[in-house]
């Protein structure tokens, strides 16, 4: 993901040499440098930065990465955790899929009702599944763009033939899952991100 103009002014006036500004209360002068001393590179390189972007009941947590080269600092944002903070903070679920299939570990393909980066409900194809699709605690749901995403769950509630189940694990594809729910949001509520798309 790369950043917008906006955004990339935004940094750049957030690190740029100022002249110290005195503060009136306190009297203490406050200043911020773009140059890192070299003892502190390392400490600026390996920490984990968030940036929260707020929309409507939405907030999304980008993870934010900075690296410095020649001094100066190069944000890279990745792709946004979504969480629903309407009635109590929880991973926003998405239900419209197309062109995504939810298979267990023989092939055997299940619909999937429901899908957030921590959990997970879905229609077991043939009842007689059900029981080894339990203990086996593995599903692969295959994207659009031929992209899969191996997970492990633990089931919370099971109704007949369906499963609700929160994410145990994401063995393989963690990134794309992020990206394709990120994207799932966006077509289901294009009307929050009118004039933030480019």
């Amino acid at each position: 993901m790369e950043l917008s103009q906006e955004e990339l002014a935004f940094f750049s006036n957030m690190f740029a040499d100022k002249t110290p500004e005195q503060t009136e209360e306190s009297g203490h002068a406050l200043s911020i440098k773009s140059e890192i001393p070299s003892n502190l590179y390392q400490v600026f390189e390996q920490s984990k930065l968030t940036l929260l972007a707020e929309i409507s009941h939405y907030q999304l947590w980008f993870p934010l990465e900075m690296t410095i080269e020649n001094g100066e600092f190069k944000p890279v944002l990745g792709t946004p955790e979504i969480v629903d903070i309407q009635n109590g903070e929880r991973s926003w679920r998405g239900g419209d899929f197309v062109n995504v299939e939810l298979q267990d570990q023989k092939g055997k393909a299940h619909d999937l009702l429901s899908l957030s980066s921590t959990g997970i409900a879905f229609r077991v194809s043939d009842r007689r599944s059900l029981k080894r699709i339990l203990n086996e605690k593995s599903l692969c749901i295959s994207l659009p763009n031929e992209e899969q995403v191996a997970l492990e769950f633990e089931a919370v509630r099971v109704e007949r033939d369906v499963v609700a189940a929160k994410i145990a694990k994401v063995q393989r594809g963690r990134d794309r899952l992020r990206k394709f729910l990120f994207n799932l949001h966006r077509n289901e509520n294009q009307q929050l991100y009118q004039g933030l798309q480019s």
